[in-house]
C-alpha cells in the first residue's frame, strides 16, 4: 500500500492595490517662500507662508513701470476631504475682480515632492488648472492653463532677502 504524502494547500491573498492617499497641506510645503522673476524690466512676485494649522497663505503681484498692476490673494486651506486653493485678484486700488462670493477655488488632485496639480472651473466655467513644480531648489515654475487657451509657465527664483 502506497501511502500519498499529506499536501497541504496554501492560498496567498491577491493583494488589493491600495487606493492612493489624498494629498494633504504638508505635501506642499515646499511651496513656501519668496519667489521672484525680474526678468522683462518688471517684477513677477508670490509668497507663500510656510503651513501653519490648517492653512498656507500667498500673495502674487505684478509690478511693470515703477507701479502695481495687479495683485492676487491666495489661501491653501486643509479641509476635511481635501485641500483647496482659493485665488482672488484684485486691481491697484484693492477692487476685485471677481465677484464677492465667487473666489476661484481649486482642488489639489495630485502631489509629489516636487509637483502639485490644482484643478477647478475657471469664471467662464471652463478648466483652470495650476500646476506648480520645483525644478531646482531655488527654481518655482508655475503653469496655468485656462479653458481652451495655450498653457503659460511663469519661471520664478528664490528671492535672497
Amino acid at each position: 500500500m502506497i501511502l500519498a504524502a499529506p499536501f497541504i494547500i496554501m492560498y496567498t491573498a491577491l493583494a488589493t492595490p491600495a487606493a492612493p492617499a489624498r494629498p494633504v497641506l504638508g505635501d506642499v510645503a515646499w511651496m513656501a517662500g519668496r519667489w521672484q522673476d525680474r526678468s522683462g524690466g518688471g517684477l513677477s512676485e508670490e509668497v507663500w507662508t510656510a503651513p501653519e494649522g490648517d492653512c498656507m497663505l500667498g500673495m502674487w503681484r505684478m509690478v511693470s513701470g515703477g507701479k502695481a498692476r495687479i495683485y492676487e490673494m491666495l489661501l491653501l486651506r486643509q479641509e476635511e476631504s481635501e485641500v483647496t486653493f482659493t485665488l482672488r485678484h484684485f486691481d491697484p486700488r484693492l477692487h476685485a475682480r471677481e465677484e464677492k462670493e465667487a473666489p476661484l477655488v481649486m482642488a489639489l488632485r495630485s502631489a509629489s515632492a516636487d509637483e502639485a496639480v490644482f484643478e477647478g472651473r475657471s469664471s467662464e466655467g471652463g478648466l483652470l488648472r495650476l500646476t506648480y513644480r520645483r525644478p531646482g531648489p531655488d527654481a518655482l515654475a508655475v503653469t496655468l492653463e485656462k479653458n481652451a487657451d495655450p498653457p503659460q509657465t511663469f519661471r520664478f527664483q528664490r528671492a535672497r532677502r
